[in-house]
C-alpha cells in the first residue's frame, strides 16, 4: 500500500508497475498545458515525481523506507504491523560486512554469529530459534537441510538487502521457524549504467575481486542486464587455513512496456576453503581455564597434510520473476526458481562428542576423529501471486491472492569413526587414515502447497493488515540402515491479524497476532510421527518514519510461545531413548531499532533488545524455568558514520556491539554460561575523486572489526567435547573500488 500523497496541487494519479512489479505514484498537473486565447497564460505540465522506493533497492544510504518481505506487496515499512529490520547495500559497505552474518551484527533479537568464526557460511538464531538452512533468497525458501552441510550460505555481494521479518512469518510463506525469516533480496538489472570492481585484502592475508555490472542492451531500453561476480581467496585467524569462495550472479530483465517485466536468473556458488579446521573445541582450554594451557584460537584443529583434509559445496539456481499488470487494478505476478546443492567432505577433526582423552580432562591431549559426509539437496519453488487495488466504499483495499508449490528432495551420508589424538599446543599433522562406515544414510522428500490471501484495508489513517494461509506438507524420510520409512504429513492454517494508525507527523501505533508452523521430521520414541511445532505471537508498538526524513524507528513489545517443542526421554541407566513433542517455550521481549540520517554528515544506527525467555514445558528438569538457550536478556549495539564537511570525500565510523551473559548447553552448568561480550568496530573511507576529479569513482576504505582483538566463546553444548566455538578475531579489512 501506498502512503497518502498530499495535494499540494490538483493533481491526478495513475499507477504504473514497472521492472519489479513493485507500484510507483506518478502524478501530472490538471489539465492540458496549451496556449488559450491572447493574453490567456500558458500553463507548464508539471510531471511529479514520488516514491521511487520500490521496496527491494537499491536503496540510497541506510534507511529504507519501503520493504516486500513481510507482505509481498510494496508497503511502507511503517505500515507493517510487525517488526522487520532491513540492512542496505550501503550499509553493509560502509561497515565492511562481507557475509550475511556480519550484516546482521547490528540487528536486534538476532544472535548472528551463534557458530562464531566459520568460513563456511553462518549459523544465525532469530529471537531463540535457529535459522539454519530455513533461509529465503527474493521471496523463495532456498533448498536446505538443518542436518546437512550443502545449505550454503548466500555471498551477500550480491544481495542489495538484508531484510528480517521478526516473529511468525507463516502467513505468506508457509513452515518457518517461529522467531522469524531472513530474506535476502537479490541484485537485479537497472536501466541505468552502472559498472563497479573492487579489490579487498585483509590482514589475515589474500585477495578478493568482486566485479558489479548493470544498464540497459541496446537502444530501445526494453532490456538491461547485470552481471555479478566475486572471486575470494583470503586468510583465516586459523593457521593454514583459506577462506576461498567464488559467486557468479547473470541476470537479463525484459521491459516491453510499463505493464511487463521479466527477468532470468541464474547463479552459481563455489564454497571450497583450503585446509578447512573442523570448530569442535572442548570447553577446557577454551571457556574454562585449562592449568596446562589453554586452545590459541589461531591452532589447525585438523590434520592439513593429511588425506582426511577435504570440504567442498556448490549452489546452483536458476530462476525467473514475471510481472504483468493486467489492467489498472490487477497485477499477476509468477516466481519461480529451481535449485540443486551438494557437498562433501572428508575431515579429521577434534571428535566433538568426546574431546578428552582422559576423564576428568586433563593434560592438552584431544581425542580426534575423521568425519565424512556427501550431500545432496534439490528444490523448486513457484510462487503465484494476483495483487488486487480497489476501493469499497470508503475503504482502500491492496488484496493479494496466492498459490505456492515447494519440492524439496534431500540425500544424505554421513560417518564418523575415532583415530589418533593430537596435543593442541604442540600438534603434529601428516598421516593417512581410513573412510569411515556411514552411519547415517537417508532420504527425504517434501512435497508443501500453500494458498494465502491478504488484505491490506485503509480507512482515513487506519490500516487493517489481514491475511490467511493453508499449508499441506508431506514429508517421506528414508532411513536406509534401519530400513524404516516415516511419513509426516501436517495440514495447518496460519494467519495474521494487525491495526495500524498513520498519524500525519509520521508516528504509527499498532498491534499485530500471527502464527506459524514447521514440520518435524522422523517420529518420537513411541514410535509416532511428529506433529508440526506451532507458535503464536502478540505483539505491539510503534513506528516512527517522518515523512520526507531519511528516518526510520521502531518499537516493538512481543509475546511469542511454541508448542510441541521436542524433549528427550532417557533410560534409567542416562542414555537417551529418544524424544517426545511436550516441550513449551515462551519469550517476552522488548526491541528498539532506529537508523537515521540524523544530518547530511551524520547517519546513526541504535538497537537494543531486552529478552525474558523462559522453558515452559520438558522432560528434563534442569531445564525447566530457565531461560531458552541463546537468549541473552541484554542485547545493544550502536554505529555512527560521519562526513566532517572540513575533509572532503572522507567518511569515519564507529560501532559498538554487545551482549549479556546466556547459556547454549541444555544441562545449564554454571562454568559453562557465555559471559557478557562488548565489541568494537571502526572504518573509514575516502572517495579519491575529492583529491583529484581524475580519480572520480574510486573509493578506499579500510574496517577493522573486534578492534580490541577480544578473545571470546561464542558457544559452548557440553563440557568435555564439541562444541565451544571462538567468536571472530580481529580483522582488519581493505579496499579499493572503481566506479564508472
Amino acid at each position: 500500500m501506498e502512503e497518502p500523497v498530499p495535494a499540494a496541487r490538483a493533481i491526478r494519479r495513475r499507477r504504473l508497475w514497472l521492472a519489479s512489479g513493485a507500484a510507483l505514484a506518478f502524478a501530472a498537473a490538471a489539465g492540458p498545458a496549451h496556449a488559450q486565447d491572447a493574453g490567456a497564460t500558458t500553463l507548464e505540465t508539471i510531471t511529479v515525481e514520488g516514491g521511487q522506493d520500490t521496496g527491494r533497492g537499491p536503496d540510497k544510504g541506510i534507511v529504507a523506507k519501503r520493504s516486500r518481505s513481510a507482505s509481498k506487496t510494496n508497503t511502507s515499512i511503517r505500515e507493517t504491523p510487525q517488526a522487520v529490520s532491513v540492512v542496505t547495500r550501503d550499509e553493509m559497505d560502509a561497515r565492511g560486512a562481507n557475509s550475511v552474518r556480519e550484516a546482521l551484527r547490528y540487528t536486534p533479537g538476532v544472535m548472528a554469529e551463534a557458530n562464531g568464526d566459520d568460513v563456511r557460511g553462518g549459523w544465525m538464531w532469530l529471537r531463540g530459534y535457529n535459522a539454519y538452512a530455513r533461509l529465503w533468497l527474493d521471496g523463495l525458501a532456498l533448498a536446505g537441510d538443518p542436518d546437512g552441510y550443502a545449505s550454503t550460505a548466500i555471498n551477500s555481494y550480491a544481495l542489495e538487502r538484508v531484510e528480517v521479518i521478526k516473529g511468525p512469518a507463516s502467513v505468506l510463506y508457509g513452515q518457518t521457524v517461529p522467531g522469524g525469516l531472513v530474506n535476502q533480496v537479490g541484485k537485479r538489472p537497472q536501466t541505468t549504467t552502472r559498472n563497479e570492481v573492487e579489490v579487498t585484502t585483509s590482514s589475515l592475508g589474500g585477495i578478493q575481486v568482486s566485479v558489479d555490472f548493470t544498464g540497459p542492451v541496446g537502444a530501445d531500453g526494453d532490456w538491461s542486464y547485470r552481471l555479478v561476480g566475486q572471486g575470494r581467496d583470503l586468510g583465516s585467524q586459523i593457521d593454514k587455513e583459506r577462506n576461498r569462495q567464488s559467486m557468479l550472479f547473470p541476470s537479463l530483465t525484459w521491459s516491453p512496456d510499463e505493464d511487463t517485466s521479466f527477468t532470468v536468473y541464474g547463479f552459481h556458488q563455489k564454497v571450497n576453503p583450503e585446509n578447512f579446521s573442523g570448530r569442535f573445541y572442548p570447553a577446557f582450554g577454551t571457556l574454562i581455564s585449562n592449568p596446562a594451557g589453554q586452545i590459541p584460537v589461531s591452532t589447525h584443529m585438523g590434520d592439513y597434510l593429511s588425506n582426511a583434509n577435504e570440504f567442498d559445496a556448490n549452489l546452483y539456481m536458476a530462476g525467473y520473476e514475471l510481472s504483468h499488470n493486467l489492467n489498472e487494478s490487477l497485477t499477476f505476478r509468477q516466481n519461480l526458481r529451481y535449485s540443486y546443492a551438494d557437498q562433501n567432505m572428508f575431515l579429521a577433526i577434534v571428535n566433538p562428542a568426546f574431546a578428552w582423552t582422559t576423564n576428568p580432562p586433563s593434560g592438552t591431549r584431544l581425542g580426534r576423529a575423521v568425519s565424512a559426509s556427501d550431500d545432496v539437496l534439490s528444490s523448486i519453488d513457484i510462487d503465484n501471486q494476483l495483487e488486487a487495488r480497489f476501493d469499497t466504499g470508503a475503504l482502500d483495499h491492496t488484496m493479494l491472492f496466492g498459490f505456492e508449490y515447494i519440492h524439496v528432495r534431500s540425500d544424505r551420508y554421513f560417518g564418523s569413526a575415532n583415530i589418533t589424538s593430537q596435543d593442541y599446543l604442540n600438534p603434529v599433522y601428516g598421516g593417512t587414515y581410513p573412510f569411515p562406515a556411514w552411519n547415517t544414510s537417508r532420504l527425504s522428500k517434501q512435497n508443501q502447497l500453500g494458498a494465502y490471501v491478504q488484505d491490506q484495508v485503509r480507512y482515513g489513517n487506519w490500516l487493517a493488515t489481514l491475511g490467511l494461509r493453508y499449508d499441506r506438507s508431506e514429508i517421506t524420510t528414508i532411513d536406509r540402515l534401519k530400513n524404516v520409512t516415516y511419513e509426516n504429513t501436517d495440514g495447518a492454517l496460519s494467519g495474521r491479524a494487525g491495526l495500524a494508525y498513520l498519524f500525519d507527523n509520521g508516528l504509527t501505533p499498532y498491534a499485530s497476532f500471527s502464527t506459524s508452523f514447521l514440520p518435524t521430521i522422523g517420529a518420537d520414541v513411541y514410535g509416532d510421527p511428529y506433529k508440526a511445532q506451532e507458535s503464536q505471537q502478540f505483539e505491539v508498538g510503534v513506528k516512527y518514519a517522518p515523512e520526507g526524513a531519511p528516518g526510520m524507528i521502531g518499537v516493538s513489545l512481543y509475546d511469542l510461545t511454541l508448542d510441541n517443542a521436542l524433549t528427550p526421554v532417557y533410560s534409567g541407566t542416562g542414555a537417551t531413548l529418544g524424544n517426545i513433542q511436550t516441550g513449551e517455550q515462551r519469550i517476552r521481549g522488548l526491541e528498539i531499532e532506529g537508523k537515521y540520517e540524523l544530518t547530511p554528515e551524520v547517519d546513526l544506527v541504535a538497537s537494543y533488545a531486552y529478552s525474558d525467555s523462559e522453558v515452559l514445558k520438558t522432560n528434563i528438569g534442569r531445564q525447566l524455568g530457565q531461560d531458552m538457550l541463546r537468549v541473552p536478556r541484554h542485547q545493544g549495539a550502536v554505529w555512527m558514520q560521519y562526513r566532517p564537511e572540513w575533509a572532503e570525500g572522507l567518511a569515519l565510523s564507529a560501532g559498538v556491539r554487545a551482549t549479556s551473559s546466556y547459556h547454549t548447553d541444555t544441562t545449564y552448568l554454571d562454568s559453562l554460561e557465555i559471559p557478557g561480550l562488548a565489541l568494537v568496530d571502526i572504518g573509514a573511507q575516502y572517495d579519491l575523486g575529492a583529491l583529484n576529479k581524475d580519480f572520480a569513482g574510486t573509493t578506499l576504505r579500510v574496517n577493522v572489526s573486534n578492534l580490541f582483538n577480544k578473545t571470546y566463546v561464542v558457544q559452548c553444548t557440553n563440557a568435555t567435547g564439541g562444541s565451544c566455538n571462538y567468536g571472530p578475531a580481529r580483522t582488519i579489512t581493505a579496499s579499493l573500488k572503481f566506479e564508472w
